[in-house]
């Protein structure tokens, strides 16, 4: 008996040494936190490690789970300030949440587009995609931690809240809130809000269930643009209701087939006397990294946020040839300073809301390049003017190029002068 037992124990051990040493790698591979009692590891460990760890991030806050967010289910970990989701299976990396949106919803006041106004102040940076600027020190601390990818673009103008008994000013974006505390010295006088404990308290809590939503007897026909048809930005956007939606209005969204938003807002909807709706508008988007694009128009539940009706097109992206850039100031052939004021118009408004300037001397070396905001409306002229100051050429022959090139970078359009800059020397310069 005692020999068979021996036998079995020697089987048990040598089956265990055979046994693949994953969950041993695995663990080694976590760092855990004290503070709240949570690891992280793999992909998501390496996103927060090298994108300014607990600084930006906070601590862990769960532990990875699998959770659906925003039609999409895969590995989600919760920290104070962010929530970050793994899309490896889709080959798109990890990726932060979308936390400033969402706490904006949560409060009842969801973010809504506008059309890009004048700038609040000199030096802002304004985005024709939601309608809103940065200015001043969160625009630096925007651009020195991430930018776009990070933090999104604007959805709020700079705001007064209330956070933890006391009034700070606040700007929201997709994925983060900044905000100011005069308090700090800098660089900690900007922070970043908690919105991964504010967003994920608040879901936990179960509200009293919605009125049911009205009977949907409401359609929404698309006329144009056709199904599958070849579009740019803007496009027109036109179609019918069969009654007049709530608020008169109804809502768009251009979005890419793996769910990346390209733009949002509403659009007015004309009463017909027969009691349907009538809409016909131009729209601009951000342009999508592939070909094809998605248009959404829904009728919103005012009270509730509910969908009560929608339709939804297909159609492809193709770059616009309608732009055309002239130059009216300096003249081709002029003579500068060292200060290049260039003015001009565009026959279209630019398909990001900017243009950029580019000054070259007569080598092809660049000795200016950025890109500008410019005023305007969508599919309507803009004009634009631009004050830099360039390196004395001493008198020699630049190029001076204006240039409109979309989010993927399509070159739309260009225009260029040729002046002669700077101070000329004593000699004639060849």
């Amino acid at each position: 008996m005692m020999r068979r037992g021996l036998m079995m124990l020697v089987l048990v051990a040598a089956l265990l040494a055979l046994l693949p040493a994953g969950n041993t790698q695995a663990q080694s591979d976590a760092r855990c936190f004290p503070e709240t009692g949570f690891c992280i590891s793999g992909p998501i460990r390496q996103y927060w490690e090298r994108n300014g760890g607990l600084m930006v991030f906070g601590f862990p806050i769960t532990p990875v789970q699998t959770e659906t967010v925003e039609n999409w289910t895969g590995p989600v970990q919760w920290f104070e300030r962010d929530r970050l989701e793994d899309h490896s299976r889709e080959r798109q990396g990890v990726l932060a949440g979308r936390l400033g949106v969402e706490r904006l919803a949560q409060q009842g006041r969801p973010w809504q587009f506008r059309p890009l106004g004048p700038p609040p102040q000199p030096g802002c940076r304004g985005f024709v995609e939601t309608g809103y600027y940065m200015c001043g020190g969160f625009l630096t601390y925007w651009q020195r931690n991430g930018g776009l990818e990070r933090f999104g673009y604007p959805v709020t103008d700079l705001i007064v809240e209330n956070l933890n008994g006391r009034d700070y000013t606040v700007q929201y974006f997709e994925r983060r809130r900044m905000e100011y505390h005069p308090d700090n010295r800098p660089p900690f006088d900007i922070l970043l809000g908690l919105l991964g404990r504010e967003v994920r308290d608040s879901a936990m809590v179960i509200p009293p269930p919605p009125p049911p939503p009205p009977p949907v007897s409401q359609q929404i026909t698309i006329s144009e643009p056709a199904d599958n048809a070849v579009i740019s930005s803007p496009i027109r956007v036109s179609g019918s209701t069969t009654r007049m939606p709530a608020g008169n209005t109804l809502r768009y969204r251009f979005y890419e087939p793996n769910g990346f938003e390209l733009a949002r807002g509403t659009i007015p909807v004309i009463a017909q006397p027969n009691g349907t709706g009538n809409f016909s508008t131009r729209l601009a988007y951000r342009a999508p990294n592939g070909e094809r694009v998605l248009l959404e128009l829904a009728e919103i539940d005012p009270n509730t946020g509910a969908i009560i009706a929608r339709t939804e097109r297909s159609v492809r992206y193709a770059p616009t040839g309608a732009q055309q850039i002239t130059i009216d100031r300096p003249s081709s052939g002029s003579t500068i300073g060292t200060r290049l004021q260039v003015a001009g118009r565009t026959a279209i408004f630019p398909s990001e809301g900017d243009l950029f300037l580019n000054v070259i001397d007569g080598s092809g070396r660049l000795i200016a390049n950025f890109a500008f905001t410019v005023g305007g409306t969508p599919d309507q002229p803009a004009s634009f003017f631009v004050d830099v100051t360039i390196p004395d050429q001493r008198g020699r022959l630049v190029t001076v190029e204006v240039v409109d090139i979309n989010a993927r970078g399509d070159v739309l359009a260009r225009a260029q002068v040729n002046v002669f800059a700077g101070t000329p020397g004593p000699y004639p310069v060849p």
